[in-house]
């Protein structure tokens, strides 16, 4: 199964409608997670909220998302197969930044191009990702040093 999260603060209908468009060239189901989008999926599965991700993550076999933060590391955490697509209806440059940062170090596909969806999704079936290990946090001790 390959799954599809939008987020849920933006609409991303770029996305959708292009995944919709391809389904039917999909071999596996496909099952989108649409948020506040407009456009509805005539070839998958979908539904607008839930209140985890989690299971889905779980079960599929590919994940495609935006490029929230948040997703994206519950995602690598996981340790699933993960194309990453920016949405760039986001007020500012933070998911290029994360994107180009994860994909460099190859824990992700960064789809620049939502067009070219298709071929980032046979790039993943015979890619093989760095497995994400989530760095150690510090700051704790940093914050220590400053209240000293």
């Amino acid at each position: 199964m390959i799954f599809v999260t939008v987020g849920t603060t933006y609409k991303f209908d770029e996305l959708i409608r292009e995944i919709d468009k391809i389904a039917p060239l999909i071999k596996e189901d496909i099952i989108i997670q649409i948020g506040k989008s407009n456009y509805i999926p005539k070839n998958c599965k979908y539904f607008r909220f839930t209140k985890s991700l989690i299971p889905y993550f779980k079960k599929a076999n590919l994940i495609i998302s935006h490029g929230g933060a948040g997703t994206t590391y519950e995602v690598l955490k996981i340790g699933k197969k993960l194309i990453s697509v920016e949405n760039r209806d986001v007020n500012d440059a933070h998911q290029w930044d994360l994107l180009k940062k994860l994909s460099d170090k190859k824990y992700t596909i960064w789809c620049k191009d939502v067009s070219k969806i298709h071929e980032a999704i046979k790039l993943a079936e015979k890619h093989k990702l760095k497995k994400y290990a989530q760095p150690k946090c510090s700051i704790n001790k940093k914050i220590i040093m400053l209240v000293k």
